[in-house]
């Protein structure tokens, strides 16, 4: 399997590219808070739309809790931004922690209902078969 490059990295996540099939990738690399989440996908974003990139992958295994302001924000805002610039498919690789991982399934529940989600969403418990679904161009 292609690794990914890095594009951009530091103790918050790593951002990676696999350019063949237009994927950003974006690893939590520790829990973050409201601010620094709202930072790095505002990076993602600018990745995305620099390499006219279709496809995520968003790792949240080391993520942790999400705030309630965060999980506003995610099903108000940013998935709407990725409907803006015109991803296809997202995959979520969710923490094992159940109530963390509920947390997550709620925030793309809800940004469904406000109809800002106009993409293909997976969820996956490895990086590798997420991978595996956004390079499969069916």
């Amino acid at each position: 399997m292609q690794l990914l490059e890095t594009l951009y990295q530091n103790d918050l996540s790593r951002i990676a590219i696999d350019r063949a099939n237009k994927v950003i990738s974006n690893t939590w690399l520790r829990p973050v808070g409201h601010e620094e989440m709202v930072q790095t996908a505002q990076k993602i974003n600018e990745f995305l739309h620099e390499n006219k990139a279709d496809k995520l992958l968003l790792s949240a295994l080391e993520i942790g809790k999400l705030l309630p302001h965060t999980k506003e924000w995610l099903s108000t805002t940013y998935y709407k931004s990725l409907s803006e610039l015109g991803i296809k498919k997202l995959a979520r690789v969710l923490p094992e922690n159940v109530f963390n991982r509920l947390s997550f399934e709620a925030v793309m529940t809800r940004a469904e209902a406000l109809g800002a989600v106009n993409f293909e969403v997976k969820n996956f418990t490895s990086e590798a078969a997420a991978l595996l679904w956004l390079r499969d161009n069916s």
